[in-house]
């Protein structure tokens, strides 16, 4: 796939996914079916992740071959101090939508050569820049739903 057509997927994403979240009411952010996550822990997901995200994407422009190591999203959500299930969720917001800002300036300097480039990540091994790019373009993607099964409810 050529670079512009991934940024703007990535952008589109981006952009889905906090018209989602601006549905949120304040009532919505801790509804969601046992054992599932709430809301307001997707949204606390997403910034940490992305913030991952864009640092790896940092570390695969300026140092290729590099290596990632994986992260375990149930101890970050498990994490009392992180406090996913009872955080606000506005400084999150704007952490997701800061780091995916950054994440897509650094993306439109990317040339299509550059989508070869490569990480070896701790847990699944050789990682193409793009392949990272369509990974972090779909996580959001995958969340809005249940975002907006909160809001429907």
């Amino acid at each position: 796939m050529k670079i512009e057509a991934l940024v703007k997927s990535y952008e589109e994403a981006t952009k889905n996914f906090l018209e989602a979240a601006d549905k949120l009411q304040l009532a919505d952010l801790d509804k969601g079916p046992e054992g599932e996550w709430t809301p307001r822990m997707v949204v606390h997901h997403l910034a940490h992740a992305d913030a991952y995200c864009l640092t790896r994407i940092i570390q695969v422009l300026s140092e290729p071959g590099t290596t990632i190591r994986s992260f375990s999203e149930e101890a970050l959500a498990g994490s009392e101090i992180l406090a996913y299930r009872t955080a606000p969720i506005e400084p999150a917001l704007a952490l997701f939508t800061a780091t995916r800002s950054e994440t897509a300036r650094l993306l439109h300097n990317v040339s299509d050569a550059d989508l070869a480039r490569t990480c070896q990540h701790s847990e699944y091994g050789e990682l193409t820049l793009e392949a990272m790019i369509v990974h972090f373009t779909n996580h959001p993607v995958g969340h809005i739903q249940q975002i907006l099964d909160a809001v429907s409810k």
